[in-house]
């Protein structure tokens, strides 16, 4: 069994201790998420445990024989020469060379070696199972890798598929200790529900630093928190660490308000009787109790839950309003030299107030999408037209597309934010997004994946921006600063079109879930929610289809995209004849607030002596408020009618 020990650790950076005298032990079968606030000593705890990094005191250690995975590799010239199947096997013992020893052994007649050799088989097939390039193929296309890339040089690779390669060879190696470092960081979403089934399979011991809450919550058996007055283990998911957290803030919160209360009371005591002689003794008495108190709460002060770290906190200013279709695109087309289009011709519009979320596999074209909507791109083929008065504002996952690396921090922000904003107003907003004064006369370059993404957040901010284009906005935030930025775009007035792959983000911010990929465009009106059970129940279809007995002749691939593409297409109807109707409901529903509104204040009205009095007036009033009944009761008829209609339709979208 494996299992990393971790003894008196002692680690500094700066004159601050980030660890002092840090004692824990992690068996098999615990996947421990490491979490805190940045600068914590998350990433260095999973350094030292690689051997990567040297604490000042104390040990880190792994039990003997244990094999150790770290993605920690550079990649050298030899490397990027080779291809990535190749690359990553590389990393497996050779069961060419057992079989070597293997036969050796059997024509020396050596029963010693062989028995031997019987148990590290056994060992092999274990660790790495019957064929080893069975499952070294199996992570590549779970980690997105499509296999005509199998046989690609690294060098051909992007940064983050590279990272994804690397991820690919520790994981196909195999390993009794696991220590990762923000695994989904270059993962879609697809790739990201496999590596969380893949870790929940995982028996060794499992020590990881994520910003992804839903990934923490769902891999985590026990979490540990850094950045306190000292190092806390929980068993249990993040989500509930937090809430035992919360518990114990409030309890220390009661404990110092009872302690406070007794020192005042002491105070008060000792102010009132102190040159009294009668009472001095009881007043000098109530003194050095009173001190005592005082070092006891000064002793709970230093251990209280740090609550006074600086994190990310804003709210989106109210954008101006724009038309009410912000983009319209008709016929639209799109491809890459050489290549195929990547969707059928797409005929979309996005209205105002739509926060709609991109969804589809990797290389289905949502951030090209993205491009065409923002101008970055031309189209091939048809056309795509921005409403007047819409100004929208663009995030970009390749934060150098948008940021000027050789300007300052201060530079970057004044030409994003445009020439009204003031000296004051830049300050403001670049403190807001934690980028005070030290950083403003620094060169854009010497930034953080972090600080350059929260530039480009201040710089939205300034903008005042309508219309949100997005990509992936929660890339190289920690996990603080991502729970800021979806309650602020949660809370956005204006409109959003998005690509992501944190779930969370996706599930609070997204109203709709627009699907784009070969088959076009399909629309869930339903969020994320509906969007992910429904591509649940089609994996589950299709891996029970594929469990089953063949009954009959199977539909070709030809006839299984046409009837995806119908389905598709009447999923697209209705929600075009469900919008209208949609926005016909919430009018009505703002009709009718003012409608009883008014009827309330009638009935005050009415109700004054004075206006009973007053015949003339009384008759008026009392004919408007039957007015008021008469039309609030049409009006409720009128929106009893659109829900059914409403009802029917959603049925028939979920029958599909």
């Amino acid at each position: 069994m494996a299992k990393i020990s971790i003894q008196s650790l002692n680690k500094a950076y700066g004159g601050r201790d980030v660890f002092s005298d840090f004692n824990l032990e992690v068996v098999s079968g615990t996947r421990l998420a490491v979490t805190g606030v940045n600068g914590a000593g998350k990433s260095t705890l999973l350094r030292m445990a690689a051997g990567q990094a040297a604490p000042d005191s104390g040990r880190v250690s792994l039990s003997a024989g244990a094999r150790l995975g770290y993605v920690a590799q550079e990649l050298d010239r030899i490397d990027l020469e080779t291809p990535l199947l190749t690359w990553v096997m590389a990393a497996l013992p050779s069961w060419g060379e057992f079989w070597a020893e293997w036969d050796k052994a059997a024509e020396a007649g050596d029963e010693a070696a062989l028995k031997r050799l019987a148990v590290r088989q056994t060992q092999l097939e274990h660790d790495l199972g019957y064929s080893p390039e069975h499952r070294a193929k199996a992570i590549l296309t779970g980690l997105g890798f499509a296999e005509a890339k199998w046989d690609d040089s690294l060098g051909r690779l992007s940064g983050g598929w590279r990272e994804r390669a690397k991820l690919a060879r520790v994981l196909t190696a195999g390993a009794d200790a696991l220590l990762l470092d923000e695994p989904t960081n270059h993962l879609d979403l697809e790739a990201i529900q496999w590596l969380e089934n893949y870790l929940l399979g995982f028996e060794g011991v499992l020590l990881f630093v994520a910003h992804d809450r839903f990934f923490l919550d769902k891999v985590a058996t026990h979490t540990l928190f850094l950045g306190d007055s000292k190092p806390t283990v929980r068993p249990g998911s993040f989500t509930e660490f937090l809430a035992w957290r919360g518990e114990l803030e409030k309890q220390w919160e009661r404990q110092a308000a009872a302690l406070d209360n007794k020192i005042k009371r002491h105070q008060a005591y000792i102010d009132r009787f102190r040159y009294k002689a009668t009472k001095a003794r009881q007043a000098q008495s109530k003194l050095k109790d009173a001190v005592k108190l005082e070092k006891e709460l000064a002793d709970m002060a230093r251990e209280r839950p740090n609550a006074s770290a600086k994190v990310l906190d804003f709210t989106l200013p109210e954008p101006a309003r724009g038309d009410k279709t912000v983009v319209s695109a008709a016929d639209l087309e799109f491809a890459f030299p050489g290549a195929p289009p990547l969707w059928p011709k797409l005929t979309f519009h996005v209205y105002r107030g739509q926060k709609i979320a991109l969804a589809g596999p990797n290389g289905a074209g949502k951030t090209t999408l993205l491009k065409l909507v923002a101008g970055d791109h031309a189209p091939l083929g048809g056309r795509i037209r921005m409403g007047s008065g819409v100004r929208f504002g663009y995030f970009s996952q390749h934060q150098a597309e948008l940021l000027d690396v050789n300007a300052t921090v201060m530079g970057e922000m004044r030409r994003m934010a445009g020439d009204k904003a003031s000296n004051n107003e830049l300050c403001s907003v670049l403190g807001l997004f934690l980028l005070g004064e030290p950083y403003w006369d620094r060169r854009v370059s010497q930034l953080s994946g972090g600080e350059k993404s929260r530039l480009l957040l201040a710089g939205l901010f300034s903008a005042r921006a309508n219309f949100l284009i997005l990509d992936e906005p929660t890339n190289h935030l920690d996990l603080e600063s991502r729970e800021a930025l979806i309650r602020a775009l949660s809370e956005y007035k204006g409109t959003i079109l998005f690509v992501a792959h944190d779930r969370m983000l996706l599930s609070k911010a997204a109203e709709e879930i627009w699907a784009v990929g070969r088959d076009g465009l399909t629309i869930w009106s339903g969020g994320y929610e509906e969007y992910a059970r429904a591509v649940e129940e089609a994996k589950t279809a299709s891996e029970t289809e594929g469990a089953l007995e063949k009954n009959g002749p199977r539909p070709s691939k030809k006839e299984e995209k046409e009837k995806k593409r119908r389905q598709a297409e009447e999923r697209n109807a209705i929600y075009r004849k469900l919008r209208p109707m949609q926005e016909k409901y919430v009018v009505f529903e703002a009709e009718l607030g003012e409608l009883l509104d008014e009827q309330a204040n009638l009935e005050e009205q009415l109700s004054d002596q004075a206006v009973y009095a007053d015949q003339a007036l009384f008759s008026e009033l009392s004919r408007r408020y039957a007015e008021l009944g008469e039309r609030s009761e049409r009006l409720l008829h009128k929106m009893d009618a659109l829900e059914r209609e409403m009802a029917v339709l959603e049925e028939r979208r979920a029958a599909l």
